[in-house]
Order: structure tokens, then C-alpha cells, then sequence
């Protein structure tokens, strides 16, 4: 979903809680988080998280995944300490 139209989702929820409420002001950031966690369970029922569906990919696939070549190794390789010279800092 497009993060424009979750936020007016969200939004709209939000304001129906405000309107059952009674329009009572001050509780804006309590409907906000209950309407947040309305909104996404709803969408995460309906398809799975991105999360989700790239370890099902992953467990899908028969090869290796890791990178291949001189150029995706150092990509892999983790970030090596600063080389220091045998000068001492004065």
C-alpha cells in the first residue's frame, strides 16, 4: 500500500475513534496509536510482511545466494580497522 494512503487510512480511523469518543479533545495520540494498530493488523492479515515473503523466497530457492566475483566479495567482507602507519599522533 502506497504510504500516502496508509497515513489517510490511519487518519480517517482515527477520527471515527475521536467521533465515538463524543469529539472529547486531548486523546488525539492515544486514537492515533490505536488507529495505527488497527490499520496495519488489518493490512498484515491481508498479505504477508516484506520480511515474511523474502525468507520464503530465500527458502524457495535450491542455490546459493551468496555474491559471486572479486567486486560482490568485498561487498560480503566486514569493514576492516583503520590501517594505522607506525606514526604516533603528537
Amino acid at each position: 500500500m502506497d504510504k500516502n494512503k496508509l497515513q489517510e487510512e490511519i487518519a480517517r480511523v482515527a477520527y471515527e475513534l475521536f467521533e465515538k469518543r463524543g469529539c472529547v479533545p486531548g486523546y488525539h495520540v492515544e486514537d492515533w496509536i490505536e488507529a495505527e494498530r488497527t490499520v496495519t493488523a488489518r493490512y498484515s492479515k491481508q498479505k504477508p510482511a516484506p520480511e515474511k515473503a523474502a525468507k520464503a523466497a530465500v527458502a524457495k530457492t535450491s542455490g546459493s545466494l551468496k555474491p559471486k566475483g572479486a567486486a560482490a566479495s568485498a561487498k560480503t567482507r566486514p569493514a576492516a580497522a583503520k590501517k594505522t602507519t607506525g606514526k604516533k599522533k603528537g
